[in-house]
């Protein structure tokens, strides 16, 4: 296994925080265009509840617009805010907090070498609330959890392309904890929101919520046991012992992995490590099968075999 300094060691370096503001200006090379979306009646719905999202026509292509604002009324918006802050220490649910978040971790990500969605700021669309919507690029290509299940591949190609997956995304957790930079850490993580990119790279999206805790290699963890029960539910348990095994095989950093147990069996906050023994004994869903209870204690046990 290689040292986690090796697997960050081509990264660009990331040139700072940058303003959501500054983030959505245009370059020079991009002048500003207004738009309509009442002038895209051939507009394809792709999904709509928290955001609505759109694939429209664009430059002889196609992009996604990204609507904040979704079907959800003000009060559910600010009640999801108010657990995030209380409970699970997530950022703002309010829809300009989340695309200003986005395009935060967006920059920040395209910063330091890792792929999401491209935004394309210098658009404008007249009919739409100024701070709520993005228009990103739109990227055909297969998710990472049907990729994994298609048996018409040959299983060594599906391990490998996962092994690929393990060594960024730890390259990725490294970064984030050699820079305490919590932004780094994909809050919706699981294998549903990451896909191949046509030139064989990982593209991740959905970064429009994140945390507040500066407990980066904790919040690390919990993304590593978020991919692996996501995978379980989705692969059956044959596939994720091997995805499992692989995982501790060629993961370059033992700690962060530990830390993936420690987040939900010890974890350095006093009051949510009393409230996962709690979960544990009083919640039924701690107990089913791809729980993230259950998911720390195999990979525990798979760390422990590899001793």
């Amino acid at each position: 296994m290689i040292g986690a300094s090796d697997t960050t060691r081509h990264l660009p370096r990331h040139p700072g925080p940058m303003s959501p503001d500054a983030a959505q200006q245009p370059t020079r090379d991009e002048p500003l265009v207004t738009l309509r979306l009442a002038d895209f009646p051939e507009k394809q719905h792709l999904a709509g509840e928290g955001n609505w999202l759109y694939l429209i026509p664009f430059r002889g292509g196609r992009a996604v617009l990204k609507i904040y604002h979704g079907t959800r009324s003000p009060i559910v918006h600010l009640r999801k805010t108010v657990n995030h802050w209380l409970v699970s220490g997530r950022t703002s649910h309010m829809p300009r907090a989340r695309r200003d978040r986005e395009m935060e971790c967006t920059r920040l990500w395209e910063a330091c070498g890792f792929r999401s969605f491209r935004m394309r700021p210098e658009v404008r669309f007249a009919d739409l609330p100024e701070d709520g919507y993005m228009l990103f690029e739109y990227v055909p290509g297969t998710l990472l959890r049907d990729h994994l299940r298609d048996e018409e591949l040959p299983l060594e190609a599906r391990l490998d392309t996962w092994r690929r997956f393990v060594l960024e995304q730890a390259a990725r957790h490294a970064l984030a904890v050699g820079r305490d930079e919590p932004r780094l850490i994909h809050e919706n993580g699981d294998c549903k929101h990451v896909m191949l990119h046509p030139d064989g790279g990982f593209l991740t999206f959905d970064l429009e919520i994140g945390f507040r805790s500066r407990h980066v290699r904790d919040l690390a963890g919990r993304e590593v046991l978020a991919h692996l029960a996501s995978l379980g539910r989705h692969l059956g348990e044959r596939l994720y012992a091997r995805l499992l095994a692989d995982l501790v095989a060629v993961h370059p950093d033992r700690g962060l992995l530990d830390a993936a147990w420690q987040h939900v069996f010890a974890n350095p906050s006093p009051v949510l490590r009393a409230a996962r023994g709690l979960e544990r004994r009083l919640r039924s869903r701690a107990q089913k099968r791809f729980s993230k209870h259950r998911v720390a204690a195999d990979l525990r046990a798979a760390l422990a075999s590899g001793d």
